[in-house]
């Protein structure tokens, strides 16, 4: 859990890096577009590249970690089966060795052996209820899970696509602010060439 909450923490910060970068940008003139430096969102692009894999390792890890918690209950409720088993047997042992000494072993051994297959019936009604819990409490950590792996990734598309949209904006921009220093660049005239010598005319 501390882990996954850093990871938030971690992501958090970054995409408030993002927002201060664009809101501490420089605009241009007389345009609702704004310059961001190349090597700052380049930064922070980097940084949310580490962070992604460690928030999606979080994920794997928390699936893993209720996986265990399936696992062992289904665990337990083998050794409660196992220990009813040896419980119904002992009463069983029981009973026999009361039953030859009473003289109505027939009659307590079938008490014995109903109640011991009354014990392991509730033991195996137990196991179900036991797995059956488990098995929906998985279902619903995974659930929940992929909706928050499916939520972050959502949460990330959006913000990536939208400084996307501010870089393509911004370039668009610039090259519409570079044609039109181009076209208020005054033409050089034409050098005029110089008139040709004429040539010396000849004394009759």
């Amino acid at each position: 859990m501390l882990d996954r909450m850093g990871a938030n923490i971690t992501l958090d910060r970054i995409f408030d890096e993002m927002y201060d970068l664009i809101a501490e940008a420089s605009r241009i003139p007389l345009t609702d577009k704004i310059l961001i430096e190349e090597s700052d969102l380049a930064g922070i692009l980097d940084d949310l590249k580490e962070a992604i894999p460690k928030e999606v390792k979080n994920a794997s890890q928390v699936l893993d970690e209720q996986q265990n918690i399936v696992t062992k209950a289904r665990e337990e409720a083998d050794a409660i089966i196992e220990q009813a088993k040896a419980e119904a047997e002992r009463i069983v042992t029981v009973a026999k060795g009361e039953a030859e000494r009473t003289m109505r072993q027939e009659e307590i051994v079938k008490q014995a052996e109903a109640f011991a297959e009354d014990a392991k019936a509730t033991a195996m009604r137990n196991k179900e209820s036991v797995e059956g819990e488990a098995n929906a409490y998985s279902e619903r950590v995974k659930t929940d899970s992929l909706q928050y792996a499916d939520d972050m990734l959502g949460y990330l598309s959006k913000s990536l696509s939208t400084a996307l949209q501010a870089i393509n904006d911004n370039r668009t921009s610039i090259n519409e602010e570079r044609k039109n220093l181009g076209a208020t660049l005054p033409v050089a005239a034409p050098a005029q060439e110089a008139p040709e010598a004429e040539a010396p005319v000849e004394a009759q």
